[in-house]
């Protein structure tokens, strides 16, 4: 009989507590993960399964910071974006830290992105040749 008790009240704990244990994921980014872009992004968005406040964001090249302007003031949102400066060719870090608006508790992460040099960067096709006009 106490056995059942403790099993049922443990299971109510955890139930009730579940909200407690979840932390805002990253979803998506953009630009994504591991890309090589032939073209700098002009921003960074950062996409999250629930409404954070971005805390910390950290942009770095060849282990310097890229100053970038982190507004602390914004309401909090599944969405977070960021104006970049002009990027030159390399290969950047980003590191994140959040703050749940539901509970206050931080997620953290960093991943990285390319933008290729001119010299490295695809060819665009080449544009269809044009008929030559014919003679009569």
């Amino acid at each position: 009989m106490v056995k059942s008790w403790v099993m049922a009240a443990a299971v109510t704990a955890v139930i009730l507590a579940g909200p407690a244990f979840g932390h805002a994921k990253l979803r998506s980014t953009m630009p994504a993960a591991d890309a090589q872009l032939p073209v700098a992004p002009k921003s960074l968005t950062l996409t999250f399964n629930e409404d954070v406040r971005l805390a910390v964001l950290t942009l770095s090249a060849d282990g310097r910071d890229v100053p970038v302007t982190v507004d602390r003031n914004l309401p909090a949102a599944p969405q977070v974006s960021i104006a970049l400066p002009t990027l030159k060719a390399g290969k950047y870090q980003v590191r994140w830290s959040v703050l749940s608006a539901d509970d206050g508790h931080v997620s953290t992460g960093t991943f990285s992105f390319a933008v290729l040099s001119p010299e490295t960067a695809p060819s665009a096709p080449a544009a269809p040749a044009t008929p030559a006009a014919a003679s009569h």
